[in-house]
């Protein structure tokens, strides 16, 4: 049996991944899809080892030795305590976060790389600690100590009463994340999945 194996960046959610895989099983059942959920950074070295054939993962900066196909634009959201805002407001600008301290959802190893999206790519002000895990910075931000970012299909997954969750801007403007698929050669394999995966966000 072939497999297709698939790295994916953990907190990007994984509910779509498999609904697309039991898709792609029944579409092609000579082929089993393979998910390995790891960091950011531990993606891209599974697919440089030939650990795996593909990633999925939000895009950050060029990876000029691999292809790239996206596959959705979600929207970022800011978790806070709950009544932080009005019940009814949607939005929040980053600026207005600048003062609280914005937990990083990330293992040890990983906080580079998220650092670097939060800090370089997003531009947020905010004092930042690292938090191991989503459920640990939800019951910080809980207790009213902070913020964390997630994306719009993550957010959903959280299910807590005492957390508020609203849609960030720069200035006015949504804030997106383009989830993509990243693979060094592209093949009839890749494209097939791709394609039902695209479908599912």
């Amino acid at each position: 049996m072939k497999q297709l194996k698939i790295a994916y960046f953990n907190q990007l959610g994984r509910r779509e991944l498999d609904q697309a895989k039991t898709k792609f099983e029944e579409e092609y059942p000579d082929t089993e899809v393979k998910l390995i959920s790891t960091g950011y950074d531990e993606a891209f070295e599974k697919i440089a080892d030939g650990e795996a054939d593909l990633v999925i993962a939000d895009k950050r900066d060029e990876k000029d030795d691999l292809e790239r196909e996206d596959l959705a634009q979600v929207g970022v959201m800011a978790i806070l305590p709950k009544g932080s805002y009005q019940s009814g407001i949607q939005m929040v600008d980053k600026a207005d976060l600048s003062d609280m301290t914005c937990f990083i959802v990330a293992k040890p190893e990983e906080e580079v790389a998220e650092l670097h999206l939060f800090k370089d790519l997003y531009q947020v002000k905010s004092p930042f600690i690292a938090s191991n895990s989503v459920e640990e910075a939800a019951l910080l931000v809980a207790s009213g100590s902070g913020y964390f970012l997630i994306n719009e299909i993550a957010a959903d997954l959280l299910k807590n009463d005492s957390l508020q969750k609203l849609f960030l801007t720069d200035n006015g403007a949504p804030m997106r994340q383009t989830i993509a698929a990243f693979y060094a050669e592209k093949n009839q394999t890749i494209a097939k999945f791709n394609e039902i995966l695209k479908k599912e966000y």
